[in-house]
């Protein structure tokens, strides 16, 4: 089945239900201004190196509008991270999940992180060299812990996975791989043009943790 491009994380889209007024377009442009101004920013010079200053200057905002917006810079990486969370649910509701096994309901959950790191590099370095620099201060969790950890209790619930291990301690452990992998995947991307393929590397960690949790 074909899948359609993911909205770009910035520019979210009304829903039909959801019409939206003029102040809050304005709103949601100005988000876009400050959120595009920062990638480029991060990009360019890291997360540590920038400055809301140099992020207001380039989206050509007052410091103070930013600050409205994003009272810290972190709160910037906040918002790509949950769009990578909203992109997961988004995978999962595509199909009643529920009736399958926890198994493929986490297959799904890393190809869809894996298809948008692969869509946009530059964000998935932003996200992961960020979120690292905050290590120990970041109140929540990276990327997708709660989804991780809600197929694992599903697993337990049906049997398919052994109880005798918290949920808790398995999905903290697929998301602490899951950033291993991206983080060493973009720094093959940086030494050559052929890094290895994303998906295939998440997987193998998957299986080999879940082999370890299947009921015996």
């Amino acid at each position: 089945m074909t899948r359609s491009p993911a909205p770009a994380p910035h520019s979210p889209a009304p829903t039909a239900s959801e019409p939206v007024g003029r102040r809050e377009r304005q709103r949601r442009q100005i988000r876009a201004r400050i959120l595009d101004a920062a990638l480029e920013l991060f990009t360019e010079q890291g997360y540590t190196g920038t400055s809301v200053d140099q992020i207001a200057e380039r989206a050509d905002l007052a410091r103070r509008t930013v600050f409205n917006h994003f009272p810290r810079k972190r709160d910037m990486l906040e918002a790509w991270v949950a769009d990578r969370r909203e992109l997961v649910t988004a995978r999962l509701a595509e199909d009643d999940v529920r009736q399958r096994s926890a198994r493929h309901r986490l297959e799904l959950q890393l190809e869809a992180l894996a298809e948008a790191n692969e869509q946009d590099a530059r964000m998935a370095r932003v996200i992961t060299l960020g979120w690292l620099s905050e290590l120990g201060t970041f109140e929540s969790p990276f990327p997708v812990i709660d989804t991780f950890r809600d197929a694992v209790q599903q697993g337990q619930e049906t049997g398919e996975f052994r109880r005798s291990i918290p949920a808790q301690t398995v999905a903290e452990a697929l998301s602490a791989c899951y950033t291993d992998t991206v983080h060493r995947w973009l720094q093959a991307r940086q030494e050559d043009n052929a890094p290895f393929p994303l998906l295939p590397a998440l997987r193998a960690k998957l299986d080999l943790l879940l082999d370890g949790l299947a009921a015996h």
